[in-house]
């Protein structure tokens, strides 16, 4: 698999978005695409490269989703991904990620697979630099589950990618995915995500020369579910039996 990337990934971190501390947290909790005015506001447009088109996200009129608006992503032979910061009051209060997406049109690989997905959701954090991103990606081939990490322009950004979803997925049906980002990215690093961290949304067909469509209904934060604790033993059950004894 050809592991390339654009340079403007570096700038993942690098958000000019106009969003206080507190409009952040209120924004940053559940995305469901219903307003195409808060696209620009809430996300910016990155991963361009130079001489090839950048992937279109566009919010479209869903019948399928419930008489709703989702995020319609098309890479047509493209490349790139929105972005959007998530304060850390976000991500550790709330560090279970949760989505909804349906494929439309596949990548489809003339032979071997390249680094090319249908639809990708990145969570990490990282600086203007250096990125530790985990991928959880919409691919052809690979085995469901599968994982590995992916170095990306000489080491800048690490990449740890999840096979979420592959070919055997059926087209126009739609999928919920959950996945606690905290853990994963502990995993994949050894260590806790620091301060402010991103989430993104692409996909990527310049390899294979696809032309792709995925859509995104909703994209949420949740908290954890809580432990059970342990219940201490009833004593007077005990009591009871040494009477009867």
């Amino acid at each position: 698999m050809k592991h390339f990337f654009s340079i403007s990934l570096f700038l993942l971190f690098s958000f000019s978005l106009p969003l206080s501390a507190n409009a952040q947290e209120a924004a940053g909790k559940r995305f469901d695409f219903s307003d195409s005015s808060k696209l620009k506001k809430l996300w910016q447009h990155k991963g361009k490269r130079f001489g090839v088109p950048q992937t279109k996200f566009t919010i479209v009129p869903c019948n399928a989703a419930g008489d709703k608006r989702v995020l319609e992503i098309k890479a047509n032979r493209s490349t790139g991904f929105l972005a959007t910061p998530i304060p850390e009051s976000i991500w550790r209060k709330y560090p279970i990620l949760r989505w909804r997406w349906r494929i439309i049109k596949k990548v489809s690989f003339p032979g071997k697979e390249l680094d090319d997905q249908a639809a990708v959701v990145y969570f990490g954090d990282g600086t203007v630099v250096k990125n530790f991103l985990v991928g959880y990606r919409w691919e052809d081939s690979f085995a469901l589950g599968s994982q590995s990490l992916i170095k990306y322009a000489m080491g800048a950004t690490s990449v740890y990618r999840i096979c979420m979803r592959n070919k055997q997925a059926e087209p126009l049906r739609w999928y919920v995915e959950e996945r606690n980002v905290v853990k994963d990215f502990q995993k994949a690093f050894g260590r806790m995500p620091r301060g402010e961290c991103a989430l993104s949304i692409g996909a990527n067909s310049q390899y294979s020369k696809s032309d792709t469509l995925v859509e995104i209904d909703f994209i949420e934060f949740r908290p954890a579910a809580a432990k059970k604790k342990a219940q201490a033993p009833d004593i007077n059950k005990f009591a009871e039996r040494g009477k009867k004894k």
